[in-house]
């Protein structure tokens, strides 16, 4: 029998932890799991809350419609007839500039510009900047290293007013990181497979992006849940056996056992015997676990850097706000000196999120070289980000509520060399049999992603050879 713990109960370890069982099943064996979580509930970054008619997300809130593993596993969960797409009449993106809001250039994919007309007629770009851009199409073709930074990669083609305008904010809307130090190879694969094809980053983009859609709305990029993505997490956790997942149960160390290869040695002084021991949490706080057990392994774990943030949310009555509030968002280039990184009008983007005559704001704040904003008490938060909203939207007005969620050190940061420290990690990892770090931090980004490494790890599992203590 298979006698497996996944620490953390976000979607690594609940995944895992169902794909284990059923791969078990199928094969004619016997699995014993417990997935264990520190906090009072099960779904990690993951959480969706009800409040006076307002639905709210208060990590991610999607995920991308091109991704397969994400609506996969709804629908295998009973979950197929919940999925929703965004709002068609609302398919687009604001950018802050100059201390309002313009719109997102039509046809801007990966960062890059596709269409030269809505480039030019972008006042984001200054016209050197416009003419910088355009050069990408005549000079000739370069070199790609084995790894750079995402921005140097675009400037090299584009210019750094390109990046500055329109990579930088959306890298921040993401990663809550910086286009200047995120690894390209690790968060843009495909841009640097488009650019070993083709010598212009403007030509290649254009190839890649999807056909003009003809004056109706294009199509949704992103895919949720009616009742928001804690559904899955529910789902998730009611499609495991009764009493596997374990709420408000703090695991203090791992250690080598006598009788089993691991033992998991919780707060309250009990030691769970396990083969596998699964480590869906972020990198720094999987570290601080094993770094006694396995010592390489948490180096190797502490080098790759995580961020902390934050999402405020307002609601409000629908009169007080002026702006159309006519797309799904805003993102904030670096420049506007802004404290928030990006919005979401969550009531625009997604249907029957707040009751008629109301909307419901969020605002994203923190992430690299800001994560001190998120050091001071909730108001602060909310003081911060409210500042910002009302400069933007041009309007002043007490919100109905106000609700923060905060994520400590739990946004990886794929920068430049993020490849080899995953590497060494997994090189680290297969030193210590039985331990499995899995989560965002590894293999890409988002729910869809988190889901095809938790199954593939599950499934693997259920197939390793007889633990030895």
């Amino acid at each position: 029998m298979t006698r497996a713990v996944m620490i953390g109960a976000g979607l690594s370890g609940l995944v895992s932890a169902r794909a284990l069982l059923a791969a078990a099943r199928a094969r004619g064996q016997s699995a014993e799991v417990t997935v264990l979580e520190a906090l009072p509930r099960a779904g990690g970054n993951l959480v969706s809350e009800r409040h006076e008619g307002f639905l709210l997300d208060g990590g991610p809130d999607s995920w991308v419609a091109a991704k397969p593993h994400g609506a996969a596993l709804c629908r295998d969960l009973g979950l197929g007839d919940e999925l929703i797409e965004t709002l068609p009449a609302n398919r687009r993106v604001y950018v802050a500039h100059r201390g309002g809001l313009v719109p997102l250039p039509e046809g801007v994919v990966l960062g890059t510009p596709t269409r030269l007309g809505p480039l030019a007629r972008s006042p984001l770009l200054s016209w050197p900047g416009k003419l910088r851009a355009l050069c990408d199409l005549a000079l000739p073709a370069r070199a790609l290293p084995d790894d750079v930074s995402l921005g140097e990669l675009i400037a090299s083609r584009l210019g750094r007013e390109a990046v500055t305008a329109l990579v930088e904010p959306l890298l921040a809307g993401i990663y809550a990181g910086d286009a200047w130090t995120l690894s390209a190879r690790a968060t843009f694969p495909q841009l640097v497979e488009m650019l070993r094809r083709e010598r212009s980053l403007l030509r290649a983009a254009r190839a890649a992006a999807p056909q003009r859609h003809g004056g109706h709305a294009p199509p949704s990029t992103f895919v949720s849940l009616r009742g928001g993505v804690g559904r899955l997490v529910d789902a998730l956790v009611d499609a495991l056996p009764p009493g596997t997942v374990r709420p408000g149960t703090r695991v203090t160390a791992l250690r080598r056992g006598a009788a089993s290869p691991w033992e998991v040695i919780l707060a309250s002084g009990e030691a769970l015997a396990a083969d596998h021991v699964v480590l869906g949490l972020a990198p720094a706080h999987a570290a601080a676990l094993v770094r006694d057990a396995a010592p390489a392994l948490a180096a190797a774990l502490d080098a790759v850097p995580c961020t902390s943030a934050a999402t405020v949310f307002f609601a409000h009555e629908r009169r007080s706000i002026p702006h159309p509030l006519d797309a799904t968002g805003f993102i904030v280039p670096r420049r506007e000196g802004m404290r928030i990184l990006a919005g979401t009008w969550v009531s625009s983007k997604w249907p029957d999120r707040a009751p008629a005559g109301k909307v419901l704001l969020r605002a994203f704040l923190g992430g690299v070289g800001r994560e001190s904003a998120l050091e001071g008490p909730d108001d602060a938060l909310v003081s911060a980000a409210r500042v910002d909203l009302e400069r933007l939207l041009k309007f002043r007005a007490e919100p109905l509520f106000t609700r923060v969620f905060r994520f400590r050190r739990t946004s990886p940061l794929p920068t430049v060399g993020h490849l080899a420290r995953i590497a060494r990690i997994r090189a680290e990892a297969a030193r210590a049999p039985g331990l499995h770090p899995i989560g965002s931090a590894y293999d890409g980004v988002g729910i869809p992603d988190t889901i095809k490494l938790a199954e593939a790890t599950g499934n693997r599992l259920a197939g390793a050879p007889p633990a030895r203590p």
